[in-house]
């Protein structure tokens, strides 16, 4: 007997995408990774949970609402730094990261002084934490 396959509409599927390179991707991963580790996590247990990736859509939603948010945020304040680190980042090798730190401080020192974030340390975002559940 076939299984019934209960796919979501196009409607709970549609969000606005974050279009962006993997430069800035690297550039934005330390804040990120701490302004939006709750989101992300709740989406990870969710899917580990469920096996079934349509039961996380609505955390799913949540980690690319936080994910626009966060861009958002460092758009309206840290442009231009911003852009400077993951431009050097994108020209360099991997192996050469260390010619961008000067244009990394510049953005940490940004995001730290308008938006009061600071720059985990390495190591913390993947430090095992018990929740509350």
């Amino acid at each position: 007997m076939p299984t019934k396959l209960d796919a979501p509409s196009l409607q709970e599927l549609n969000v606005d995408e974050i279009n962006v390179s993997s430069a800035v991707l690297k550039a934005a991963a330390h804040h990120y990774g701490s302004q939006c580790d709750k989101p992300n996590k709740e989406f990870m247990l969710c899917r580990w949970e469920e096996k079934d990736p349509r039961k996380c859509l609505e955390e799913g939603r949540k980690v690319n609402e936080c994910a626009l948010n966060f861009f958002r945020q460092i758009k309206g304040n840290c442009a231009e730094s911003f852009t400077e680190y993951w431009t050097c980042l994108d020209y360099s090798n991997l192996s050469e990261l260390r010619h961008c730190r000067q244009k990394q401080q510049a953005f940490d020192s940004c995001v730290l002084d308008k938006l009061g974030w600071q720059r985990p340390e390495l190591g913390d975002l993947s430090k095992v934490r018990l929740g509350k559940n």
